[in-house]
């Protein structure tokens, strides 16, 4: 991500053993999207799997949520839907 003074905020958090594979999934979602995307990485002991965050800037966050909902809702096929529309 370029350097920006712009906020950093969560569009998924997760943890458990799906959870990394999710937020992998989301990741490649959102940045061939065209949204650049952080993925953070909490690893706890006591956990097997511990917190797994994706953020955006802020200014992207609901064009983030919009897509990753769109790729929940209708698996594979509506996240490739959602995202050639917001190809330009």
């Amino acid at each position: 991500m370029e350097e920006s003074e712009e906020l950093l905020v969560t569009v998924f958090r997760g943890s458990g053993l799906s959870a990394e594979s999710e937020a992998q999934s989301i990741h490649g979602l959102l940045e061939s999207s065209g949204i650049e995307s952080l993925l953070v990485r909490e690893n706890v002991v006591e956990i097997p799997v511990g917190l797994v965050e994706i953020k955006v800037l802020a200014s992207l966050a609901n064009r983030a949520r919009e897509i990753i909902r769109a790729g929940e809702r209708g698996g594979p096929k509506a996240a490739e839907e959602a995202e050639a529309e917001t190809e330009i």
